[in-house]
């Protein structure tokens, strides 16, 4: 187990306090840390004179921009390309500009995008998890994440969710924030697969009817573990399957068992969302992809986030910190 994301939620209008946060964050030596982040809150308006105060060459990563669709989203390309360690997200609320973020998102390279999300929700979402993760807090707060696929598959989940809870909360003490509690989101690294968490359930390769309720059923149990721990669940806490993160979901890719249109289907009982996709660039195809998805998120009524990675068609793509990954099979 590890925490994958330690997130301070930076509200303040003091810039020494960002100092202290990076510099707190950067003194974390444990192991079992495996990110250390910094969220923005949304729609700042001076935020090159915030990110200025951000010293080069540090191991801590940033959302640092979160726009409603309607803003100008080149603002994004501009803020993103001073640095690899910047996030952003953009809230999608209304049909009216889904045209405008498909333009956008096809408009991105693949490295950039995969710092890009999109959120589908009433408002900005608080979670440790980028890019959508923003400071949308009354104060400043912490929050952390795990990777616990193998403690789950182990039925150890519940002693890796204390420790994260309760380390989280030693950490915010220290640093003096408000501790608002853990993403209890089940997600993947590479070998640490959740494909495979699902596909051992059911007996069947991903995708197979009768999925849907597999995913149904461990999000209950995740709820039901935070639940059982006085965990207070926040931002996604559901299983995730971003497709770049999870190396037996670039395998079913790879092979088209895993397509478009079954991720979606995934999606509509609260996987959070169409995350981190190789699919060819298609400003059509991106627009009817965000209205499906809006539609899927005005049912569920849960948070739901979209990271496309745009290909030029066929093939794969290879990215710095994923490696190879297959255009998804749009079928």
């Amino acid at each position: 187990m590890k925490l994958r994301a330690v997130t301070i939620f930076y509200v303040s209008e003091d810039p020494d306090k960002l100092v202290y946060y990076i510099d707190s964050l950067r003194k974390i030596n444990d192991e079992v840390v495996w990110t250390k982040r910094i969220a923005f809150p949304p729609e700042v308006k001076d935020v090159e004179k915030k990110i200025s105060q951000i010293p080069s060459n540090n191991d801590v990563i940033y959302s640092v921009l979160h726009l409603r669709a309607k803003n100008d989203l080149k603002k994004i390309m501009d803020i993103l390309s001073t640095s690899d360690s910047f996030y952003a997200s953009i809230l999608l609320n209304e049909s009216k500009y889904v045209d405008d973020v498909a333009s956008f998102l096809a408009s991105l390279e693949p490295e950039m995008a995969t710092r890009v999300a999109v959120l589908i929700n009433e408002d900005f979402l608080v979670t440790p998890y980028f890019p959508v993760g923003s400071a949308n807090t009354i104060t400043d707060s912490l929050s952390s994440s795990l990777i616990y696929v193998s403690e789950f598959r182990e039925n150890r989940a519940e002693r890796a969710l204390s420790f994260a809870d309760e380390y989280s909360k030693k950490l915010s003490k220290e640093l003096k924030v408000r501790y608002l509690g853990l993403d209890v989101s089940l997600s993947p690294w590479m070998d640490e697969s959740v494909g495979k968490v699902i596909e051992e359930e059911s007996n069947e390769k991903l995708f197979s009817i009768g999925q849907l309720s597999v995913v149904a059923e461990l999000n209950k149990r995740l709820f039901d573990l935070a639940w059982k721990l006085k965990i207070t669940p926040i931002g996604f806490s559901e299983v995730m399957l971003p497709v770049a993160e999870d190396n037996l979901l670039k395998e079913r890719v790879k092979e088209g068992s895993l397509t478009l249109s079954s991720l979606m289907a995934l999606t509509t009982v609260c996987v959070a969302g169409l995350d981190m996709v190789v699919v060819r660039r298609d400003k059509e195809l991106y627009r009817k992809i965000l209205r499906d998805a809006m539609s899927i998120q005005f049912v569920k009524r849960r948070p739901y986030g979209i990271r496309i990675i745009p290909s030029e068609g066929g093939g794969e793509i290879y990215l710095k910190e994923y490696g190879k990954i297959s255009e998804i099979k749009t079928i």
